[in-house]
């Protein structure tokens, strides 16, 4: 009887003691994770195992992110229409250089007629003022005429000299100068038409409205960029920019030109929850506007880059394995994705060589499975 009660029990103890066991052998493994693994020169290159010494994260390293080719936001002047109507003809294409007045389109519309008419008027007004004006001086010089009656005739001219100026102003802004002027007054050139010029010397980067297409009212027509300089606009997830500030480099993919961050948009667009970054070519560049190219966002802090190929992973736990004398060594790190690679913040130095290829094989061995990939 004694005997049939205790076997149940060994056999009881035997399996929470294997149960234990199981749940032990994880924490063995981490605990050996930590340990040197002894692999001689010999058979490290038997099995192909290969190191690459880990550098400090420059610019060079980070997430990539496409951005595209913009004109100088600084230097970009846009000529604007003032009256709606129907675009009559393009004097310049894409990639002219213009003069600061340049005409650079005409736009007929029927709500510019009446500001020359206005024009037209104030100017014969203007001329029939000054010759009384001078008429009545004369006659005032001669005791022809009283004073009052010349205060009348320099009042008139006044009024007649301040409603031409008015009227040639707005004239003026809708791109008449003298010379446009005069040939509408003397031979109607211009009539029913009025100009969109370059708000400033520089190259047109832009037509907004084809010939015969419709143009409304304070509708940007046309962009003028005052400088070669070339800058890039990319929208990033806005947790990709934490860390950022302007004034920092920025590399290129694939060139070696620089670009210098100058601005971080604060908002964040709800769609897609990405903020805009504008970053500025450090000198000329070959890129051209609209051209897409890929950005590299230096990763926020210091540390060593290390390679994707590098890292073990292990449920939340990442694994490097660092060559050691007599073997390698297993060290459990702490480390951020940063694009493709990662960044470790401690746990190995800059100059220290991991493994890039073999890593298979020497966790099947750390693990007691053999060394076989």
């Amino acid at each position: 009887m004694t005997t049939s009660f205790r076997l149940p029990a060994i056999l009881l103890s035997l399996r929470v003691l294997g149960v234990l066991g199981a749940l032990c052998s994880p924490l063995h493994a981490q605990l050996q994770a930590q340990e040197i693994i002894p692999i001689d020169a010999e058979n490290i290159g038997r099995m192909g195992i290969i190191f690459a010494p880990v550098r400090v994260v420059d610019s060079s390293a980070g997430a990539r992110f496409p951005a595209t080719v913009i004109h100088s936001p600084a230097a970009v002047a846009t000529g604007v229409a003032l009256y709606p109507g129907i675009l009559n003809e393009w004097l310049h294409s894409v990639g002219d250089s213009v003069e600061s007045g340049a005409v650079l389109a005409s736009i007929r519309s029927p709500e510019i007629l009446p500001v020359q008419n206005e024009w037209i008027a104030a100017v014969t007004e203007l001329e029939s003022a000054r010759f009384e004006q001078g008429k009545d001086d004369t006659l005032f010089a001669q005791g022809v005429i009283s004073r009052q009656r010349l205060d009348q005739t320099n009042r008139a001219l006044q009024q007649a000299t301040f409603a031409e100026q008015a009227a040639r102003a707005s004239l003026q802004q809708a791109g008449f100068n003298a010379a446009r002027l005069d040939a509408l007054r003397q031979n109607a050139t211009g009539l029913g038409l009025f100009y969109i010029t370059a708000p400033a010397a520089g190259v047109l980067a832009q037509r907004g409205v084809q010939t015969g297409g419709v143009v409304e009212a304070d509708h940007p027509i046309a962009t003028v960029n005052g400088s070669d300089n070339r800058w890039v606009s990319a929208h990033v997830p806005a947790r990709a920019a934490l860390g950022l500030v302007t004034g920092q480099p920025l590399s290129v993919v694939g060139s070696a030109e620089q670009l210098t961050l100058r601005q971080i948009d604060s908002v964040v667009d709800s769609r897609d929850q990405t903020i805009e970054l504008l970053a500025e070519f450090a000198g000329s560049t070959s890129s051209s506007v609209g051209q897409i190219i890929s950005v590299i966002l230096p990763p926020n802090g210091d540390g060593v880059l290390i390679p994707d190929r590098a890292v073990v992973h292990s449920g939340n736990e990442t694994t490097v394995y660092v060559r050691a004398a007599g073997g390698v060594e297993a060290r459990v790190l702490p480390l951020t994705s940063i694009g493709a690679d990662y960044l470790a913040r401690s746990g190995v130095t800059a100059g220290e060589e991991v493994v890039i290829q073999g890593t298979a094989v020497i966790k099947g061995i750390q693990l007691g499975l053999g060394g076989d990939e």
